[in-house]
């Protein structure tokens, strides 16, 4: 609650924004002052928020990391969004699929996508990968130099192309439990708007 939101705020030096972003919520809430806790880390000599990204957690991500993120919104069917659906997927990782969207001003972390400028394709704690029949699943992200994870966003066409096999995400069908790649065609149902573009 109060405590953990205190804790993740005071530490985030320039990346606050971003924390409301993901967690749209927060952003009115009263957590009371956190003076004490900055003076704490003056005194203290804490390192900067990005040094632990970098150094201890290193595939958690910062804003100024990425390409395009937010809710990955279909323009085939624009009630609906990507999203992590939190189900294994037949033991090969969790599976990501289309659901209505979520409001903008509530909880969307099931639906915040993100894509590295590295072409990294993530939620906050897994990495979208494709096995060998085009299945799209959601891995923890420990290696990042793996070819299945590395993803290309036309911003022109709005289309997200893996990069390995060359395919693109397609909206098949309403409430699709888990997500496939096709050949790029594309259609409507190829393309796809992120919140958030840098």
């Amino acid at each position: 609650g109060k405590q953990w939101y205190q804790r993740r705020v005071r530490g985030m030096d320039d990346d606050e924004e971003f924390y409301y972003k993901l967690r749209p919520m927060a952003r009115d809430k009263d957590v009371g002052s956190v003076m004490e806790r900055t003076n704490l880390r003056k005194k203290l000599q804490c390192k900067p928020y990005d040094w632990y990204i970098n150094n201890i957690a290193p595939n958690l991500v910062l804003e100024k990391d990425l390409a395009h993120y937010g809710q990955m919104r279909s323009l085939y069917h624009e009630a609906y969004c990507v999203d992590n659906m939190g189900n294994e997927y037949k033991g090969g990782g969790l599976s990501i699929g289309t659901y209505p969207c979520h409001k903008p001003d509530g909880a969307i972390d099931n639906q915040f996508m993100m894509l590295t400028k590295k072409g990294i394709f993530r939620t906050i704690d897994r990495c979208l990968a494709v096995n060998s029949r085009g299945v799209v699943t959601m891995h923890h992200c420990f290696d990042f130099n793996t070819s299945s994870f590395t993803w290309h966003y036309d911003i022109t066409e709005k289309t997200l192309k893996h990069i390995k096999s060359g395919l693109c995400f397609d909206f098949n069908k309403d409430m699709a439990p888990q997500m496939t790649l096709v050949a790029c065609n594309g259609s409507s149902q190829q393309k796809w708007a992120f919140t958030y573009n840098q």
